[in-house]
């Protein structure tokens, strides 16, 4: 029996996959517009001379679709940028100011234009931050026009190994250029954003008669009904997220399938299905516009809107060429979600069902059964991104999450059916959210007991490209679409991943190394040493500290802070949110021994230094205290403490001068680590009787 060619079958998913490998070519490599241009044109004649053959016309496409790709990734990620400089900024606010944590406001502006010599020049949207205090005495809302002078930079890309990409993560909502504070602001007017502006504040006004609905337990129907889960504990999020059920706090397939099937129930004997799917296409689009267009509520919306357009005009569903076709139309519209993480889980997740389950009909009718099963394909294909993002990995999540959907497919349209009434009655509403609140917090308290179990994540370390290369291949051939016998397909899957695991042991850098990190104003440094792993300081903010531990499978055994300062301590933080195990604390000897004194002129400890000392003695952390002559020895490198001496620290003088100082052998290799070590060190060194 003769097979047909796979790109002959199902033309559109090989137009889709190479399309979505142009777009991470012309992000990733360099931006040669003309070239990808060309290409283009060439794939397109060929295309049109074969247009007789079938498959050499696939293939021309292909190659087309890989340029176009290329083309407008490279566009959207090599935007042209003015140069960086004050410029005087007009625009309006596409959402209220928000304060974070260290002072700052942070608000985005659309419609911008900064003015030059030449003339305005529009720029399109921006990234704002700014200090309340030295710009404005309030924060501006949605809506507001402002103007002002300001600092114009160009977003800095990722700096460190497995660190952030502040760039790529404002280019991906549409903003290249970022404005830093606001000399003379002035506010003509508010004006309004006009339908953006519309579904802002229909936003807002949902969420305040939610959370007069239901009160202090408004958190879990704000997440599963607007997708706002900014006002879930910290430690519910992590609960779920090791309980492997994060997706159901995010509004995705299958909290719009539910509404979408509500809908479509009420309306199946009022509408005909044309009308129908126009009706479904009003909401669907409503709804991801309520939302902000996030990746995994538009994918839900056009995989069901594809699927209504097949039931109309009677043609039998293809769920891999839906999703392709979904997915090619996302990236045509936004490139760069590509690159986005929950652009990733959603279409993997919805690629684990249908690949693992493509035509499977066992004449099994247990619906827990077949929920499990439709978890655990999900949950397949979302194993890869899942450990190259979070590297961690869910275990008890199989187990629950087949109940967990079960019992959130019948809490949601209870959260919808109470959040109606009390739009009608408030009284109403609440009495029937006192009868629900109950539920709501159990629920929350039994998926945060299952994620506290010791069993239930492991940390998983981020793997090479061969490992990722090996993982899909393999992914692949555990699928229908392969039709090779079922052992073959299973000793090439298994050959593939028995290689590349054997790869990844040998490219293991055992040596000695040290590795600086860029942290802005502070330092931190890196050093691992066979299974040992230093840290030296760890900034203002630890999340690329964190992301380099968690992603190279590494605890922070020996942690150093040089001085108790909040740029070089407060990074630990993250390491605690992120559940980096820290082995022990060593400082500088005499360090809190230097508290604040109100009316001092030298910046001594910091307050919130000495409070997270006390969260680390509270987690069972030793804090160790080192001075001159200390010796830290691990298997190949000896670190010496050079300063300060024992018993020559006073109370009330700067911390930066009995700042820890290190000499470092590392394997035959010397350095001296300061910190923010000051002159007196220098003097001190110079002494004739010549001690260190």
């Amino acid at each position: 029996m003769s097979v047909r060619p796979f790109h002959h079958q199902r033309p559109l998913v090989c137009l889709a996959l190479t399309y979505g490998l142009g777009v991470g070519a012309g992000v990733s490599f360099a931006w040669r517009p003309g070239l990808y241009a060309l290409g283009l044109l060439l794939s397109a004649a060929a295309a049109a001379l074969l247009f007789r053959d079938e498959g050499k016309r696939t293939l021309c496409l292909m190659g087309g679709f890989l340029f176009l790709g290329a083309l407008l990734g490279g566009w959207h990620s090599h935007p042209v940028l003015p140069p960086e400089g004050q410029y005087h900024v007009t625009g309006v606010l596409s959402c209220d100011a928000n304060l974070r944590e260290n002072g700052t406001a942070a608000a985005y502006l659309e419609d911008a234009r900064i003015q030059t010599e030449t003339g305005d020049i529009p720029v399109g949207r921006l990234y704002w931050t700014y200090t309340p205090e030295e710009a404005l005495p309030f924060l501006p809302k949605e809506g507001d026009r402002i103007s002002f002078s300001a600092k114009l930079y160009h977003p800095q890309g990722q700096v460190n190994p497995f660190g952030f990409d502040f760039r790529m993560y404002l280019l991906q909502r549409g903003v290249s250029l970022g404005v830093s504070g606001a000399q003379n602001p002035e506010m003509p007017g508010h004006p309004g954003r006009g339908l953006a502006s519309l579904f802002f504040h229909l936003r807002q006004t949902l969420t305040e008669r939610l959370r007069l609905i239901f009160g202090a337990d408004s958190a879990l129907p704000e997440a599963l009904l607007l997708g706002q889960r900014e006002q879930l504990p910290e430690e519910t999020t992590r609960g779920f997220s090791d309980a492997g059920a994060a997706h159901l706090l995010a509004v995705s397939g299958l909290h719009v399938g539910l509404l979408a099937g509500l809908l479509i129930f009420f309306l199946r004997r009022l509408l005909s299905p044309k009308s129908r799917m126009a009706v479904l296409g009003f909401f669907l689009f409503a709804y991801c516009a309520l939302l902000e267009f996030h990746a995994p509520v538009v994918r839900a919306a056009i995989l069901l809107l594809l699927a209504s357009w097949r039931r109309v005009v009677r043609r039998a569903p293809d769920m891999l060429t839906t999703l392709s076709a979904a997915f090619f139309l996302m990236l045509l519209l936004r490139p760069l979600d590509l690159f986005s993480a929950s652009f990733q889980l959603s279409f993997c997740a919805v690629l684990g069902i249908v690949v693992f389950l493509r035509g499977k009909n066992d004449g099994v009718r247990n619906p827990l059964i077949n929920s499990w099963k439709t978890t655990f394909a999900a949950t397949a294909g979302v194993t890869l991104p899942t450990v190259q993002i979070f590297h961690r990995l869910s275990i008890i999540g199989l187990a629950v999450n087949p109940l967990l959907i079960a019992v959130f497919s019948v809490l949601l349209p209870v959260y919808l059916a109470v959040f109606m009434v009390g739009c009608v009655s408030l009284s109403a509403g609440m009495l029937l959210a006192g009868w629900v609140n109950p539920v709501t917090r159990g629920l929350i308290g039994a998926v945060t007991w299952l994620g506290s179990l010791p069993f239930a994540s492991i940390r998983v370390p981020y793997l090479p490209w061969y490992c990722v290369c090996a993982a899909a291949f393999a992914f692949v051939m555990a699928s229908g679409y392969v039709v090779w016998p079922g052992k073959l397909k299973a000793m090439a899957a298994g050959l593939a991943l028995l290689l590349a695991f054997g790869c990844w042991q040998l490219t293991v850098c055992r040596d000695v190394q040290y590795i600086q990190l860029a942290m802005g104003q502070s330092d931190s440094a890196i050093i691992t040493d066979g299974a040992e792993t230093v840290l030296i300081d760890a900034g203002s903010n630890g999340g690329d500290v964190a992301s380099y531990l968690l992603s190279n499978g590494r605890n922070a055994d020996t942690v150093i802070l040089t001085h108790l300062h909040s740029d070089h301590c407060m990074g630990i933080t993250q390491l605690l949110k992120e559940r980096v195990p820290i082995g022990k604390v060593y400082l500088p000897e005499g360090a809190e021994e230097q508290q604040v004194e109100e009316g001092a002129e030298e910046q001594q400890v910091d307050a919130q230094c000495l409070e997270l000392l006390e969260e680390l003695e509270a987690r069972g952390i030793p804090i160790c205290h080192i001075a001159a002559g200390d010796e830290i020895r691990l298997p190949r490198s000896v670190l010496t403490v050079a300063w300060p001496i024992f018993g020559t620290v006073r109370p009330g003088q700067d911390a930066n001068r009995y700042s820890l100082c290190l000499l470092c052998d590392l394997d035959g290799v010397r350095l001296l680590t300061t910190g923010d070590l000051t002159g007196d060190y220098e003097l001190y060194h110079r002494r004739p009787d010549g001690r260190l």
